[in-house]
């Protein structure tokens, strides 16, 4: 197989799976990286071809824009991998097409071929650096297929670098003539097909963790669900932040929820759901985590140093909600809503995700029978209000009134 032939291939090759890709974009137009990696190898396979057909198409085409395309590719691969881990574009990667968009200006170098295999092989090589760098550079999953992949971009760059500095020595003046032109083409082809089955690989891992997040997310709220709330609670007691040394749990209910459902309709019941979500997450913060538990019941599991931590928490979390004028509808006053808390806390080394729930419901109901829009703290021997109203006398449990220069308004 001659060179060209085998670059037509290559071509094919690449223009089928951007192809793909923008089919798969269409169905999915949130997956940002898809479209990267699709115009990639649109521009890579377009470039393939059009050095290929050297002596076909004018010159312009072939050595300037060919090139210039083959190296966009690479630069769209590098800007997918970068959507993939979240990062914003960086303007860096643009170098290796600034370099070579340069060096074509200069006489001496656009008249030879192989200076312009020399120019061509060192941006391709800094390309294909840059992709395997960032592969590398993030501690997103999946690792294993993220270091093959960065392994086959060093694979490529290096091909590429070898070849640049072959190319004054042995001089080539057209393709047949390239140092090692077998061994580049068929490591080439290798690092494209690699590529391809890799990229696939990280693409199936990013559906799986949407999968993983669909089934532990409320669709209403966006906050964890019960499951995903249990689920986190390993994490939560094995990795503290230092001097925390504590689990709290709080358990949240609003009060009077199906009566806004009833006055307002629901439109305006998940408004305060979506309200309240948004108030909690940001009060707590890197402190721990908050979900769903079912319908208006809520939970937040905090690393705290104290209970006094604790509760000051807790109750920044209801005095909030209480403030907070949650709009109903654009011709419609904005209403207001309370909340009900149930809260204790447990040592890092007892703390037993059971438990806790089990305690923290008792504060609830403590906290529903004070009369509602209170706190209410359970220890595990006495319950003590530490907002709101008193328990009503007809509660049998001990109550005492927590220290107020704890709380926070």
């Amino acid at each position: 197989m001659d060179i060209k032939t085998a670059m037509l291939l290559w071509a094919v090759e690449s223009l089928t799976l951007a192809v793909l890709l923008l089919a798969m974009w269409f169905r999915d137009r949130s997956m940002k990286v898809v479209l990267a990696w699709s115009f990639g190898f649109a521009a890579h396979g377009t470039g393939i071809a059009l050095v290929g057909a050297r002596g076909f198409v004018p010159d312009t085409l072939s050595i300037i824009l060919g090139n210039q395309m083959m190296l966009f590719g690479i630069i769209c691969w590098c800007a997918g991998m970068q959507l993939y881990d979240g990062k914003k574009l960086h303007a860096m990667l643009l170098l290796p097409l600034i370099i070579w968009l340069a060096a074509m200006q200069v006489h001496l170098i656009n008249a030879q071929f192989w200076t312009r295999v020399l120019v061509f092989q060192l941006c391709g090589s800094i390309c294909y650096g840059m992709l395997g760098y960032l592969m590398l550079r993030a501690s997103a999953p999946p690792r294993g297929p993220r270091r093959i992949f960065a392994g086959v971009c060093a694979l490529q760059a290096g091909t590429m670098l070898v070849t640049a500095l072959r190319s004054p020595i042995v001089r080539p003046q057209n393709f047949t003539e390239l140092p090692n032109v077998t061994l580049y083409t068929v490591i080439g082809i290798f690092c494209l097909v690699s590529g391809i089955l890799l990229g696939a690989q990280l693409l199936m891992a990013r559906g799986e963790e949407r999968l993983r997040q669909l089934v532990i997310t409320d669709p209403l709220t966006g906050v964890l669900n019960r499951r995903g709330f249990l689920e986190k609670f390993d994490d939560m007691r094995q990795r503290p932040p230092a001097g925390k040394l504590m689990l709290a749990l709080a358990i949240f209910d609003l009060d009077h929820f199906k009566d806004i459902n009833d006055r307002f309709g629901h439109v305006c019941g998940d408004a305060v759901l979506l309200a309240f979500c948004h108030l909690a997450q940001e009060q707590i913060g890197n402190r721990g985590i908050f979900g769903r538990l079912g319908g208006e019941e809520f939970a937040g599991l905090l690393h705290v140093a104290s209970t006094e931590e604790a509760v000051e928490l807790t109750e920044s979390i209801r005095l909030a909600l209480q403030r907070l004028p949650i709009p109903t509808g654009s011709n419609l006053p904005a209403i207001s809503a309370t909340v009900s808390a149930g809260l204790t806390a447990a040592p890092l080394m007892t703390a037993g995700i059971d438990q806790l729930l089990a305690v923290a419901d008792r504060a609830l109901y403590a906290a529903k029978s004070a009369g509602r829009n209170s706190t209410v703290l359970d220890d595990g021997m006495t319950i003590a209000v530490v907002s709101g109203q008193e328990l009503r006398p007809a509660d049998s449990q001990t109550v005492t009134p927590f220290p107020a220069q704890t709380l926070t308004a």
